[in-house]
């Protein structure tokens, strides 16, 4: 997850990541990694694509036919596999902000009638008809011929070593063509700084709108990490001489937790921006530089509880300039006491009423309710908590569950919170003909495990509260 919070911060020069499966496949089941990495590239705004083989579409041009994994070498075979690897990954990831398909092993030959550009463009056309949006790249690894123009947004027309790079000019159609960012140079096998400065300037001159270099060989595959000189390279493929430092960041909050042997602070905040990008940032507390992080985000560890902190955050951007700090952000460790106190529930005929005191700071707090008494419609939460959970409060809305998995819908005329001070927290929903409330309280965080949960509490009907 690292490189893709890294990768996130770089806008707006590192403009598209693509994500393999690791089976050059959809990662499929849906695991919550990948939905999340894909998730905090598609947030930052990069294109965020996922790959897809086509395998030369399974035609032999004097190298042998690559064949599906059903074995099939047809042109209708390979077909049916690509398009259900593309629905499988929107399926399983689209919600998490998938931006696009990257079709590698593609046809660079237009063919009779231009018959392999023509299936190319059925492709295209599968993919947009369902997610219109989608960024489309593909890669022959060499320049495509001219019926592939409008196939795809952006094309990978060369891809090789370094050496092969230095004597690699563009055809002129592409040399000549009005949108550089139709092309993509990948280039590895590339040893140093300097050679990265090299190959990046002749891909100007090659008119390619998007270029990656590495000092990665083919031995095993030169395209799974950041080069060593990434930061340098955001700068040369910028074009620009940074000298500006990047905004200062802002939006800076934290959410705390503590046990009894101390108390840790998790600190998220904006990305600033800069005119090339972000490379990463300080962290200060106190006024005293503490940590350094590509995320924006980090996590304070073994803080003594009840003491006040102040933290600030410093950007830095790929050229080396820091920016000026952010607006501190004043808090107080957490006691050592537990995190949810003091719960309660009552049940009327006519509303129900939770209440819970939070001894840490959580980005959600909830409220899981079985409201029909029935284990086998809802939610199930962790073993040793109760199943069916049918409606849920998080922060201040209340949620109906539709199922299957997580899904739920808002209650959109219902207003739950009725009071919040202090990290005690009151709700109140209107929920006539209950009689029995199954409830558990939890605050959670993202990327901050474990969730805390209260006790069960199982609340019978009363005439008032």
């Amino acid at each position: 997850m690292a490189i893709f919070n890294r990768l996130a911060q770089n806008r707006p020069t590192n403009g598209i990541v693509v994500l393999n499966g690791s089976r050059s496949m959809p990662e499929l089941p849906f695991n919550a990694a990948w939905g999340t990495a894909i998730g905090k590239l598609a947030a930052s705004g990069t294109k965020t694509l996922v790959y897809v083989d086509t395998g030369y579409l399974g035609v032999d041009f004097g190298h042998g036919s690559h064949r599906t994994r059903a074995g099939g070498t047809s042109i209708p075979e390979w077909l049916e596999q690509i398009r259900r690897d593309v629905d499988d990954w929107y399926d399983a990831y689209g919600p998490s902000g998938i931006g696009g398909i990257f079709l590698d092993q593609t046809i660079l030959l237009c063919g009779p009638g231009d018959e392999y550009a023509k299936i190319y463009t059925q492709i295209r056309d599968h993919i947009r008809a369902k997610h219109p949006g989608a960024y489309i790249v593909i890669n022959p690894g060499a320049p495509a011929e001219r019926c592939y123009e409008d196939v795809a947004d952006t094309m990978v027309s060369f891809e090789g070593d370094f050496d092969t790079y230095l004597t690699h000019t563009s055809p002129d159609w592409q040399r000549d063509h009005p949108e550089s960012r139709k092309f993509w140079h990948l280039v590895h096998d590339v040893p140093t700084e300097a050679d990265m400065r090299t190959a990046v300037a002749r891909s100007k001159s090659n008119n390619a709108g998007f270029v990656y270099t590495t000092e990665r060989t083919m031995q095993p595959y030169p395209w799974s990490g950041l080069a060593s000189y990434w930061d340098a390279q955001l700068v040369a493929a910028s074009g620009i001489t940074d000298i500006t430092p990047p905004h200062p960041p802002v939006g800076l909050t934290a959410t705390t937790r503590a046990d009894p042997a101390g108390a840790r602070v998790r600190l998220s905040w904006q990305t600033p921006t800069d005119d090339v990008a972000i490379s990463g940032y300080e962290v200060y507390a106190n006024r005293v530089k503490i940590a350094e992080t590509y995320d924006n985000a980090h996590q304070v560890t073994g803080l003594p509880h009840d003491k006040p902190y102040e933290f600030a955050i410093k950007a830095r951007d790929a050229a080396g300039n820091l920016s000026a700090g952010s607006a501190p952000l004043l808090i107080t460790t957490p006691s050592a006491g537990p995190p949810l106190t003091d719960a309660a529930v009552c049940l009327t005929p006519d509303f129900a009423e939770y209440r819970v005191s939070f001894g840490a700071v959580f980005a959600h707090h909830r409220v899981f309710i079985d409201s029909d008494d029935n284990p086998a419609t809802g939610w199930n939460l962790p073993p040793g908590l109760p199943s069916g959970v049918d409606l849920l409060i998080e922060n201040s809305f209340l949620y109906r569950y539709t199922g299957p998995g997580w899904a739920w819908e808002r209650v959109p005329e219902a207003q739950p919170l009725v009071g919040e001070f202090g990290g005690s927290f009151t709700w109140r929903v209107p929920l006539a003909g209950h009689t029995r409330h199954t409830v558990v309280f939890s605050g959670f965080t993202a990327d901050d495990p474990p969730d805390e949960y209260s006790p069960v509490i199982t609340a019978e009907q009363v005439p008032s509260c």
